[in-house]
């Protein structure tokens, strides 16, 4: 028997209507997959950046304690907006200055901190242990102080953008 007729080829020009739903539909799964992960991506890395930032922020005010010999102790305004400062509280979060870090990203919130005391000391690069928790939709990060004065990021839950897991 001749293929063409079984087939009917010489009659078909492009695709057929199921074809070009089923099409259609597997695109639009897609896209929407990629849209959801692509915004959890996107938190996670708004996260890493704020907490880097603070850690980058933190270790600048140990470095400016140690190398004056003097206390650098920790505030915190929480809310919307939150920030963190040394010494002095101000009254809000507004304006620039070398002893305040407030975030960049407003989804990211603190979650949770150390209520007592909380700093550097520089007498021997010395702190007051204690503990910063940062989180959004993508998770949330630790940043701990140890009494000897070392600064260290950890995931609360899972690790988020390699940065591993708090140890118990």
């Amino acid at each position: 028997m001749n293929d063409n007729l079984i087939f009917n080829t010489e009659d078909q020009r492009g695709m057929t209507l199921i074809e070009l739903l089923v099409v259609i539909t597997l695109a639009g799964m897609l896209t929407g997959w990629g849209v959801s992960h692509w915004h959890h991506y996107q938190q996670s890395l708004r996260l890493e950046h704020t907490a880097q930032q603070l850690l980058a922020f933190l270790t600048r005010m140990q470095a400016d304690a140690n190398w004056r010999n003097r206390t650098a102790l920790l505030w915190f305004k929480t809310g919307d907006p939150w920030c963190i400062g040394i010494n002095q509280p101000v009254s809000g979060c507004e304006g620039y200055s070398d002893d305040l870090f407030s975030p960049h990203y407003r989804d990211v919130r603190l979650a949770e901190h150390t209520q007592k005391e909380m700093g550097f000391y520089g007498l021997r690069n010395n702190a007051q242990a204690g503990h910063i928790v940062l989180n959004n939709g993508a998770g949330s990060l630790r940043l701990v102080l140890s009494a000897k004065g070392r600064l260290r990021l950890c995931s609360e839950d899972v690790s988020i953008r390699g940065i591993t897991a708090c140890q118990p």
